[in-house]
């Protein structure tokens, strides 16, 4: 078949259509095939800037062409009137011709034009084309590779917007959670800078960005207060070191020794245990005997031992009920567990427990040295993490011993894991 590609002269030139006319001349055509053309040709349709009608002519253009015309150095060229396309698509004729010429300025087809203007295709006997005019996919044979890269491209840069979408909903909610949590801190300006950067009219990978790095911050300036605060209140303990004239007083027996041993003849000045303790080294005779003397003193005992329960430890600084819920959606939806409220958590540390694998005799012991609400959130993160990272936390119940003993000393932060759990 000639490698002539002729335009009638009632067209208007423009640089596009000289363009795709010296890709239709080209003798250096790659061995593509016609699926692998039409699905670049399809990814690339926006970022090539085809209208719906050009996407619809464009397919409707490759289904009429021939997979053996598209095989080594063949020229597909299909021939169909304007008349007959458009009633395909359902559009006007005019509508068409522009639609047609949107694709050849794109340097997708090129005109292959006969001096009468019909459009037709003589094949020999062997089925391959020997004159043909009409509309010519050479040129994007030729830019199969220019096309695929341009699709590739598009698609990445669209992976990355919703990436950033998504970051942008995470940190955001991230920042609020924390900023609604800490209420001995003032970080409302954390909030201002996050409204300020989100009604920004700047791309939405440069508010992610910017989002991050806010969040950053307000990570950092949350630890750096809560060590200011730490220091502080290290530098109020009261202690004889440096005063004079004062005999210091040391206790040599172990608070275990004399937990509730009576201290005098009044029997309301004796002191007792938690009651989970208290129930399990007291015999039941010397208990009954016990609770009808000190009446008057076990009910208190007991409402303070279940407020342990509820009052807030070091391991709970700047935790929220709210923060903890936000954190940890792994655990509450793998095991149908709800935490929108700290007795939901409580009762929900039986099933976390038997999750991670923890005995009961553990998370007693837990909960006797830093009260059932600290445990129960400890347990918490812990099944959080070891249902995100298996592989990371092999034992969930070694990692839980070690999370309470480092609470137990004061060096848990288990506010900062919660915020790093809800921005992941």
């Amino acid at each position: 078949m000639p490698t002539v590609s002729n335009v009638s002269s009632f067209r208007k030139m423009t640089p596009g259509i000289l363009a795709s006319q010296r890709l239709a001349m080209s003798n250096d055509i790659p061995d593509i095939g016609k699926s692998e053309v039409a699905i670049a040709l399809k990814r690339a349709a926006q970022p090539l800037g085809l209208t719906s009608t050009a996407y619809h002519v464009l397919d409707i253009l490759l289904g009429l062409s021939k997979p053996d015309d598209w095989k080594g150095a063949g020229r597909p060229i299909v021939a169909i009137s304007n008349e007959k396309l458009a009633s395909y698509v359902g559009r006007s004729e005019r509508t068409v011709i522009r639609a047609i010429r949107q694709l050849v300025e794109a340097q997708v087809l090129a005109y292959r034009d006969s001096s009468t203007g019909r459009r037709w295709v003589h094949r020999n006997n062997g089925g391959e084309i020997t004159y043909a005019y009409g509309l010519d996919f050479t040129p994007a044979r030729v830019r199969y590779r220019e096309i695929k890269r341009i699709a590739d491209e598009w698609q990445a840069e669209l992976n990355a917007r919703r990436e950033a979408r998504r970051t942008v909903t995470r940190v955001s909610r991230a920042i609020v959670d924390i900023v609604e949590a800490t209420m001995d801190v003032d970080l409302s300006d954390f909030r201002d800078q996050m409204n300020a950067i989100l009604e920004d009219g700047s791309e939405v990978q440069e508010k992610s960005v910017a989002l991050q790095d806010l969040y950053d911050l307000l990570v950092e300036a949350l630890t750096e207060a809560r060590i200011a605060d730490e220091k502080q209140s290290g530098n109020k303990g009261m202690t004889g070191e440096h005063d004079t004239n004062v005999t210091p007083l040391s206790n040599t027996n172990s608070p275990d020794s004399c937990s509730y041993k009576r201290t005098s003849a009044n029997a309301n000045e004796i002191n007792f245990p938690s009651d989970a303790a208290y129930s399990g080294e007291i015999a039941p005779e010397r208990e009954q005997a016990e609770r009808s003397r000190v009446k008057t003193t076990a009910a208190p005992a007991r409402k303070r031992s279940g407020m342990a329960d509820f009052t807030g430890s070091a391991a709970l600084d700047a935790v929220s009920i709210s923060l903890l819920e936000s954190a940890c959606t792994t655990v509450q939806s793998d095991f149908g567990l709800s935490l929108k409220s700290w007795p939901e958590l409580l009762s929900a540390a039986g099933v976390m427990r038997i999750g991670i694998g923890l005995s009961e005799a553990a998370f007693a012991d837990a909960c006797a040295r830093l009260g059932r609400q600290a445990a129960s959130a400890i347990l918490a993160v812990v099944a959080e993490k070891a249902l995100r990272d298996p592989e990371k936390i092999s034992s969930p119940g070694g990692y839980f011993r070690a999370c309470c003993d480092r609470a137990v000393e004061g060096k848990l932060a288990l506010a900062r894991s919660l915020f790093g759990l809800a921005a992941g």
